[in-house]
């Protein structure tokens, strides 16, 4: 037959064979914050530690900070270790299972970290690895679709690496 090769066949065969296929398709991510603004925008800021606006790189007597997104994150090494301080979001319904976001600083567990919160009570929570590249972090948020949740970024703690930064 003319016209018909059978590497053209075979190509078909893989096509039609695709289309009954079950592929996975990885959902759109929602963003909750990638401080790319001149504030913080509806986040509550408390302390000092975090500064009045996201910061766009290290901040004084800080080490170069790498990995995040854009233009900024942030970053509560304002005032340095000494200073303390939190960053909380408005309240959210956890509409996905995972949360995934960048986080660097102190492995103060409860000091140094990003929780969520539900309910006020934290659900999970990360630590950096005292280092200063983001890393990404995830959370699986399974059990708690459909229930209000707030992000915590936590700076209570004002000794070495007593600092937390975080992006997207």
């Amino acid at each position: 037959m003319r016209g018909w090769h059978p590497r053209w066949i075979a190509g078909m065969l893989r096509l039609a064979a695709l289309g009954m296929t079950a592929v996975s398709v990885p959902a759109a991510e929602e963003l909750v914050a990638d401080f790319e603004g001149p504030d913080f925008g509806d986040w509550t800021v408390s302390g000092t530690a975090f500064g009045t606006a996201p910061a766009a790189g290290a901040l004084p007597e800080q080490s170069a900070v790498g990995g995040f997104r854009g233009r900024g994150f942030a970053n509560s090494f304002h005032g340095q270790d000494r200073a303390t301080g939190r960053l909380t979001s408005p309240e959210f319904t956890v509409s996905r299972r995972y949360l995934s976001f960048l986080i660097v600083g102190g492995e103060e567990v409860g000091a140094t970290c990003v929780n969520v919160t539900v309910e006020g009570r934290v659900v999970r929570s990360a630590t950096g690895r005292e280092d200063d590249f983001l890393n990404t972090a995830t959370f699986d948020l399974g059990e708690f679709v459909g229930r209000k949740a707030r992000i915590e970024i936590v700076d209570a703690y004002a000794g070495g690496w007593g600092h937390i930064s975080a992006d997207h």
